[in-house]
C-alpha cells in the first residue's frame, strides 16, 4: 500500500465530519471524470470540517489517482486550517508524484491565499484550463 503523507499530517485529536456554523450542512462531493478526481467541498472549511476534505484527498491518492483537483467554488469561508490543508496537499503531490490543482472560490475565500502570498505559488486553474482538462480525450494506460 502506498505511503500517503496526507494521513500522517492529520492533527492529533482532529475529527473528521464536522458541521459548519451556518444552517446548511458542510458536504464534500467527489467526482471522477476521465483521469481527474475532483473534490468539491461546500460550506465552511475550518477545523471542524477540514478532516472531511483531507479524508477524500487521502482516498483519491491512496486509490491511485494521479490528478486531483480541489474545487473551492462552493466554499463560503475558510480559515488557516483550510489554507494549511491546501499547502499540505500541494507539498504531498510534489513529494509523491501526483498532480494537484485548485479551482478558486469566491473572493472572500481567495482572500486568505492573497493575504498570505500563497496564491502565487499554488496551482490555481483558470476556467478555460478547467474546461480543457475535463474535455481532453482519455489517455491510454501506460
Amino acid at each position: 500500500m502506498p505511503v500517503n503523507s496526507m494521513s500522517r499530517l492529520r492533527p492529533a485529536g482532529s475529527r473528521a465530519g464536522g458541521q459548519s456554523r451556518d444552517s446548511a450542512p458542510f458536504r464534500v462531493v467527489v467526482r471522477e471524470h476521465r483521469h481527474v478526481v475532483r473534490i468539491s467541498p461546500s460550506g465552511e472549511v475550518d477545523i471542524g470540517t477540514v478532516g472531511q476534505i483531507r479524508e477524500q484527498l487521502d482516498n483519491a491518492t491512496t486509490s491511485g489517482a494521479r490528478h486531483v483537483v480541489l474545487d473551492l467554488c462552493g466554499v463560503t469561508f475558510t480559515d488557516s486550517t483550510g489554507l494549511h490543508l491546501v499547502l499540505e496537499a500541494d507539498a504531498a503531490s510534489r513529494a509523491q508524484g501526483w498532480k494537484f490543482e485548485l479551482i478558486g472560490g469566491p473572493a472572500r475565500v481567495q482572500r486568505i491565499f492573497d493575504l498570505t502570498g500563497a496564491r502565487a505559488r499554488l496551482p490555481f486553474l483558470t476556467a478555460s484550463e478547467l474546461a480543457s482538462l475535463l474535455t481532453a480525450p482519455c489517455e491510454a494506460p501506460s
